[in-house]
């Protein structure tokens, strides 16, 4: 069987619809479609998205054919009272797109925990450090602006290490670590002023930074939504 015939089986066999499978790939139905009837093949990294998505290899899903895979699969579970139906797939045995993604899933969240281990360490790094410049060396003042700084690496945690429920959390990891400069880059330049400006006195034409800022974080986010495959939209 062929790649696009192997998607559609798979995808209706999960009941899922092309603008749900578009919508868990970020790209459009019109994409989706293309694939399936062989106008067009998906990148590498939306074809191991599909891996993931419906529990298969991918030389299964490009090369093999699944509908046999899972008649055999299933005339082994037979024995255990599963429904075969007259397609020889049973009903129950092929797991669903949200069930086999959940490896993917236990990743994304093990990442996401370990991004929050990290914010925690560096939010409660820069309280120690505030405490010791203020108590040792009386940098109560401008000290503070450690706290800018921490809170820009936690922006840019956030985006990089999949923080559940975070806009990119699905994007690759590429992808996702320029989304987290993008996010870094708008939080630090208020800090990057306010030391030029308190520390060495340069208000003007420090104010230039913002500018610079927003140019980067446009750049950066474009570059994310590129490696993330948006242009197929």
């Amino acid at each position: 069987m062929s790649f696009c015939t192997n998607l559609q089986y798979l995808r209706k066999l999960n009941k899922i619809t092309q603008e749900e499978l578009a919508e868990k790939l970020e790209v459009s139905r019109q994409s989706v479609s293309k694939w399936e009837t062989g106008e067009a093949y998906p990148e590498t990294e939306k074809i191991i998205a599909l891996c993931d998505i419906f529990g298969v290899d991918m030389d299964s899903l490009m090369r093999g054919d699944v509908t046999s895979a899972r008649t055999v699969f299933n005339a082994v579970n037979e024995e255990d009272g599963g429904v075969i139906h007259d397609d020889g797939v049973e009903e129950g045995a092929m797991p669903s797109g949200e069930e086999s993604g959940g490896r993917s899933r236990a990743a994304a969240s093990a990442l996401g925990r370990a991004g929050r281990v990290l914010e925690g360490g560096i939010i409660s790094g820069s309280v120690a450090a505030y405490i010791i410049m203020g108590a040792a060396g009386g940098l109560w003042h401008p000290g503070w602006l450690i706290f800018i700084f921490a809170v820009a690496l936690c922006a840019f945690i956030d985006e990089a290490f999949a923080a559940e429920g975070g806009e990119h959390n699905s994007a690759p990891p590429a992808a996702r670590i320029f989304y987290g400069l993008a996010s870094m880059v708008i939080i630090l330049s208020p800090g990057v002023y306010l030391v030029c400006g308190l520390v060495f006195g340069n208000w003007h034409p420090s104010w230039v930074v913002f500018i610079v800022a927003g140019f980067l974080m446009i750049a950066l986010g474009g570059i994310g939504d590129a490696l993330s495959g948006k242009s197929d939209d």
